[in-house]
């Protein structure tokens, strides 16, 4: 729901009170069509129309409570959030049962800069108001306050707050990403600040330079990250990623050399690094190096059985080794683990017909196609892969011919 619209909804009950109040009074035909054209300027979003009308009723009745509590709401629209202060306090006094004001002040109070007044308002309308549209808004704003406020941890535990209750919404998502990517920067300046020698400045700055693409750099950055532990599970892994990221860019014989070599060195420092044998099996399998290759993917499959990516690419070799048994058992677990990898239904495909399994062929190929002409080659690739995201199975130039 939009600003306007939850704020049309703060004051419903009162504009609806206002209008049976005048209809009662005799003679009072003016004033009540005065308020309805009101509420009609404000529900067109003409919050200057809204203005001079509401003003005007004020100036023949300024005891009214609905009128107030209208001319709050217009002065927020038209951003006099001060003037807004002033006229919901009218109202609270004049009437204070009136609905949801206390939360109209608080978000006045906030937009006017009084945002330590306006904490214990927009806490309360955010925990404890019945009407989505009013949590919403005063969530919105709460976050904003308490980060503004330096209030950091509320900040991000009301942003989370607003994203689980509003994971739909666009607004919500923009602002949880700008609270949390806020959060995150100050984190990061207080540990280049206070510990930018240590081996986690380090390790962070490799990573921002590796998201980059400053591929020699964010080595240099990982390299220090072994200089101060030399034993550091997952680095050479992470060197090697950034060298295969730039092997794919430019195909430089060089960089996947260099790719190998830090995954070997991963797997002689961490051997239960699955995804470092299944890079380096990916490398093997694509230099011909078959057997080196299914010994690779064996150790990650063995290390992490639901490694997908892995059985895709285990299958893939034991069909040029000519071992289709063993192929399907892979592709086929393969494709439970991702039905969205159409790189595993092919592979099932060629290994069905090698082992005279038309039936089963046919269908594998349906998935295929199915996935092909769907263009989701690799969905969901991401929740079945281990920790790090690794290089996806692809279709090669030779299995099509086959």
């Amino acid at each position: 729901m939009h600003l306007r619209s939850m704020l049309l909804l703060l004051v419903s009950g009162a504009v609806l009170s206002a209008s049976v109040w005048a209809q009662k009074q005799a003679g009072e035909t003016d004033f009540a069509a005065r308020f309805a054209a009101g509420q009609r300027a404000m529900a067109s979003g003409d919050f200057e129309q809204a203005y001079t009308l509401f003003k005007q009723l004020e100036k023949i009745d300024g005891s009214v409570a609905e009128v107030h509590a209208s001319l709050g709401v217009v002065d927020f629209k038209r951003g006099a959030f001060a003037e807004a202060v002033d006229e919901i306090r009218v109202a609270r006094k004049l009437k204070p049962g009136l609905p949801n004001l206390d939360a109209l002040l608080a978000l006045s109070l906030a937009e006017s800069g009084k945002e330590r007044e306006a904490l214990p308002g927009l806490e309360k309308a955010f925990h404890n108001a019945t009407d989505p549209a009013v949590r919403r808004q005063a969530g919105l704003e709460l976050s904003s306050v308490y980060a503004h406020l330096q209030m950091d941890r509320r900040a991000v535990e009301t942003a989370l707050e607003l994203r689980y209750r509003y994971k739909n919404d666009p607004e919500v998502l923009y602002n949880t990403s700008r609270i949390l990517g806020n959060s995150a920067y100050l984190t990061i300046e207080d540990l280049f600040q206070q510990f930018g020698a240590s081996l986690w400045a380090h390790l962070a700055e490799a990573e921002a330079l590796e998201s980059q693409g400053r591929t020699e750099d964010a080595v240099k950055a990982y390299r220090s990250v072994l200089e101060i532990d030399p034993h550091r599970p997952n680095m050479h892994y992470r060197i090697g990623r950034t060298y295969l990221s730039r092997w794919k860019d430019g195909r430089n014989q060089s960089d996947l050399d260099a790719a190998a070599a830090e995954f070997a060195l991963e797997l002689q420092t961490n051997p239960s690094n699955a995804n470092a044998a299944y890079e380096l099996a990916d490398i093997r399998s694509k230099a011909g190096d078959a057997a080196e290759a299914e010994r690779l993917y064996r150790a990650a499959v063995e290390i992490y059985p639901d490694f997908q990516e892995a059985q895709t690419g285990l299958g893939g070799v034991l069909l040029r080794l000519h071992r289709a048994p063993e192929a399907v058992q892979a592709l086929e677990r393969a494709t439970q683990l991702n039905p969205g990898d159409r790189t595993a239904w092919y592979r099932l495909a060629q290994a069905e017909h090698a082992v005279g399994n038309v039936e089963m062929q046919r269908a594998a190929l349906a998935h295929y196609q199915q996935l092909r002409n769907g263009e989701q080659s690799h969905a969901g690739r991401a929740a079945q892969n281990a920790a790090d995201a690794v290089s996806p199975q692809e279709i090669g130039t030779e299995e099509e011919r086959q």
